[in-house]
Parts: structure tokens; C-alpha cells; sequence
């Protein structure tokens, strides 16, 4: 439109100034539009970065504490002592014991004079010594110091850790307590040991209950049955041990055994006592005497009639014992010629084994036999 005074010319112009300027104020207004818009963006995506950033690191804080408890867990249940020392072993850095040996959380010069006894101080050295020098995992079996005072065993290892330029710079360990194992393998070479000492004393018996019994026998058949009948005897007293592992049994047991071959006579013999335990060598002393001692009774003493009756009693103290057999109401009994084999075997191999006196009587009213010695401690 045309205002009064203004020629169209005039404005034409302003016209095309106004619209000028409002293009220019569009794309001004458009700029900044823009320039925030990318702002925000910018401020958006910062935060959205810084967020990913954030969760990544509490993810990985995770991730690394359940791998750290995992470890901590897979080391617990394979060895319960847990140890850090330094690259040649002078100093012990950290110790977990695991209630088995002794904790330390600060560095300990002592340690191998407070954790291993004197006896295995060379061989733990030997081997350290053989580690650094090859560079190798430390494995070794030793005693060590338990934490209640007792000496244990264990199964240690450890592993070197090097530095940049191939050094060791420390050592990485753990240990297990196999002490159960090492006292089970102990228990099994003294078991061992004590058969063989066992088999070899069997052998020596059976050469010498052959050899005499032969030489004293009346007729062949007479030396067969003897010697089966004694050998039988240790047969009977070696299953005892077996049941027992070869270290003690009752005396009932022992004498209940024995008696065996002469079950019909029960209620003709009466054995009483309180209980005790017989070492391995009594055992097999008192089954050859208490053998013996029926054989001839139900041959020539009280079980040999109707009447006859063997009373067995035993007792003593901690440290003394004492074993009586009686014969009563049997037929009269007189006092043989000669002594034979079986009458030097209870009176001398087997007082041997309790390291005491045995004394043999045939008493006219019936044989009485008594065995003191030593009792098992």
C-alpha cells in the first residue's frame, strides 16, 4: 500500500528492504535454532556417553569382584594356607594359615625357623635353592609347626613372578595339610614292618614246633597230630591279630580261641577275669599255652573223665599280669619222667614273650600252671 506522499517507486523499495531483512532474521532465527539444537544434541550425547562409561565401570568393578571371590574360593578348597614371599625367600611377606599354621600379615625374617622343625629346615633350603636357580615352581612335602603346637604336614607350593627384564621379583604359594595322609602312610610302614617282624617270628615258631615235636613224637602219626593241632593254634592267634591290625587283643578273645577244639567240655571250663589287653607277641604265646594245656588235659588231666573241671583266672595291675590254670576232680595225676617239648614250650618261649617266670606242677589232685610277667602298656 501506498501512503499519502509516497511515490510506488518508494515503495517497492522498502518492500524489497523488509523482506531482505526478514529473510535474513529467518535464517538468523534458523541459525540459532540450529546452534542449540547441536547443543543439546552435543549435551545429550555427552551424558549418554558418560552414562555407558559409568555402567561399563560398575559392570567391570563386578565382574572382577565375582573373579576375585571365585579365585579366593577355588584356592580355599584346594589348600587351606595361602603365602606371599619375597624374590629369594628371606622374608616371608603374608601368610594365611587356615587355622592350620599360624597367620602373619607383616614381614617375618624367622620364618622358616618358626614354621618348619629343625628336621626338614636343609630339605625346604635344598629345594628354594633349586627353584630360584631353575627358575621352577617350589614343590615340596614337609613338617611343619601347627598352630595348636602340634607338628603337621604339608604339601606347599609356589610359584615365581618376574619383572620386566625376566627377574624374579616374588613368590606366589599355597600349601595343604596332608597330615592325615603322611600319619596313615607312617601308621602303614610300622604296620609293615611289624609283619614282616611277625612273619619272620611265625617261621622260626613253626621250624622249632616242627622240628621238636618231630624229635620227641612216639610214632609219625602221633608227631602229625601234634604238630597240626599246635600249628592250628597259630592259626587262630594270627586271625586275632588280623581283626585287630595286628597291635593288641583282649584276653577273653584270646582265650575264648583257643578253646576252640574243645567246645564239647563247656560248662567244664570256666575262664574269669577282667578285661586286658595282650601285645601281639602274647597273644600268640598264651594261645599255644592255653592249646597246650587242654590237650593234655583232655588227654591225661581233668577232661580226660567225667568229672574233671579247669578253672582259668587272670588278673594284675597296670603294669604286672597274671594267668592261672587248675585242674581239679580229674584222675590222679603223677609227675611225668621227662618233660617234652610241649611242657618247655609254656614254660619257656612262651614266658619269653611276657618277659616273665612260668612254673608247670602236676599236683597230684590235678596240674596247675601259673604265668606271670608284664602286662601290656
Amino acid at each position: 500500500m501506498t501512503q499519502p506522499g509516497q511515490t510506488k517507486l518508494e515503495a517497492d523499495d522498502l518492500n524489497t528492504v523488509l523482506q531482505a531483512e526478514n529473510s535474513a532474521l529467518k535464517k538468523e532465527i534458523a541459525a540459532l535454532r540450529s546452534a542449540r539444537d547441536t547443543t543439546v544434541t552435543h549435551a545429550h550425547h555427552d551424558e549418554a556417553i558418560r552414562g555407558a562409561v559409568d555402567r561399563e565401570t560398575k559392570r567391570g568393578r563386578k565382574d572382577r569382584a565375582e573373579l576375585i571371590a571365585q579365585l579366593d574360593a577355588l584356592i580355599r578348597s584346594s589348600s587351606e594356607v595361602r603365602y606371599r614371599v619375597n624374590a629369594d625367600w628371606s622374608e616371608l611377606a603374608q601368610l594365611s594359615g587356615g587355622g592350620f599354621i599360624p597367620d602373619t600379615s607383616t614381614g617375618n625374617v624367622d620364618w622358616l625357623e618358626e614354621y618348619i622343625p629343625e628336621e626338614h629346615r636343609d630339605l625346604v633350603r635344598t629345594e628354594i635353592w633349586r627353584a630360584i636357580t631353575e627358575k621352577d615352581t617350589y614343590h615340596i612335602e614337609h613338617k611343619v609347626n601347627r598352630v595348636d603346637g602340634s607338628v603337621g604336614w604339608a604339601l606347599s607350593r609356589a610359584v615365581p613372578l618376574f619383572g620386566d627384564g625376566g627377574e624374579i621379583t616374588s613368590w606366589m604359594g599355597a600349601a595343604s595339610d596332608i597330615s592325615d595322609r603322611k600319619n596313615a602312610e607312617e601308621f602303614q610302614k610300622l604296620l609293615n614292618d611289624e609283619l614282616t617282624h611277625r612273619m619272620k617270628n611265625i617261621f622260626s615258631m613253626v621250624q622249632a614246633i616242627i622240628s621238636q615235636t618231630l624229635r620227641q613224637a612216639q610214632s609219625l602219626e602221633d608227631g602229625r597230630s601234634a604238630i597240626s593241632a599246635r600249628l592250628r593254634a597259630l592259626s587262630r592267634a594270627q586271625d586275632i591279630l588280623t581283626d585287630s591290625s595286628f597291635t593288641a587283643a583282649d584276653i577273653h578273645v584270646v582265650i575264648n580261641e583257643a578253646l576252640v577244639p574243645h567246645q564239647n567240655e563247656a560248662g567244664r571250663i570256666t575262664f574269669t577275669g577282667p578285661p586286658m589287653l595282650l601285645a601281639s607277641q602274647q597273644v600268640l604265646g598264651l594261645s599255644l599255652a592255653v592249646n597246650e594245656l587242654a590237650t593234655n588235659a583232655a588227654k591225661y588231666g581233668a577232661l580226660s573223665n567225667e568229672t574233671g573241671r579247669v578253672s582259668i583266672t587272670w588278673g594284675g595291675s597296670e603294669s604286672e599280669f597274671f594267668f592261672d590254670w587248675v585242674e581239679t576232680d580229674g584222675p590222679r595225676v603223677e609227675e611225668p619222667k621227662r618233660r617234652g617239648f610241649g611242657s618247655r614250650l609254656i614254660e619257656e618261649i612262651v614266658a619269653s614273650y611276657f618277659d616273665g617266670a612260668a612254673n608247670l606242677d602236676f599236683c597230684a589232685d590235678g596240674v596247675r600252671f601259673r604265668l606271670t610277667g608284664e602286662a601290656q602298656a
